[in-house]
């Protein structure tokens, strides 16, 4: 027979060997827990970087592509400008140039590395040189415009339209080509209300 002495040794060696091994599991479990939340957390910060970078390429390519719409809209509207029969007499005094080499300044100025991408790189960079077409072009005009009689100045002023119609085309071709590239849709048309006031609309006879 087993005597009472040996089964609580027996029993007391079953109680440590079971603490062991609880300990042992315990030990993994924390461990586990804590490798676990240092995951997690690298997780966390891994998106937030990710999402500080998803912003920061948002902003430089919107900043990009509004430095190229008001680089299209000063083309347009001295192309505009160059139809304009009141605005013509005004050629050999008031001269647009300075503000296209504002513009021109800003975009050269732009970091175009930063957009990251060689198509993108290259549709921007289409837009400081149109601007410099354009002041030349405008530039020539005011020396030609000074130089000539008043009768001789429509032909010049139409010869200069012409080439600022081609210039004007070119660049809203190049600004949807950006567009593309960065991936920027165009904003989304402001809807037009219906109006209720018909009593202030002049009647058709």
């Amino acid at each position: 027979m087993v005597s009472a002495e040996s089964l609580s040794s027996q029993w007391a060696a079953w109680v440590e060997a079971i603490g062991a091994i609880a300990a042992v599991i315990g030990t993994g479990w924390v461990a586990a827990s804590g490798s676990r939340a240092a995951l997690r957390r690298e997780e966390h910060a891994e998106a937030l970087a990710a999402n500080k970078d998803a912003r920061i390429a948002l902003a430089t390519s919107t900043a990009a592509l509004n430095l190229a719409i008001l680089a299209a809209t000063q083309i347009t509207d001295l192309h505009v400008a160059l139809k304009d029969e009141a605005w013509r007499g005004r050629v050999a005094r008031v001269s647009a140039s300075r503000s296209l080499l504002t513009t021109q300044h800003m975009l050269t100025a732009f970091p175009i590395q930063s957009l990251g991408s060689a198509p993108a790189m290259v549709e921007f960079s289409r837009f400081p040189a149109a601007l410099a077409v354009a002041s030349e072009i405008y530039s020539n005009l005011e020396t030609a415009v000074r130089a000539a009689d008043i009768g001789d100045r429509a032909v010049l002023f139409d010869a200069c339209n012409k080439q600022m119609e081609r210039l004007d085309a070119a660049t809203a071709h190049d600004l949807v080509a950006l567009r593309t590239v960065l991936r920027l849709e165009p904003a989304p048309p402001i809807p037009v209300q219906n109006r209720t006031d018909n009593a202030t609309e002049p009647k058709l006879k």
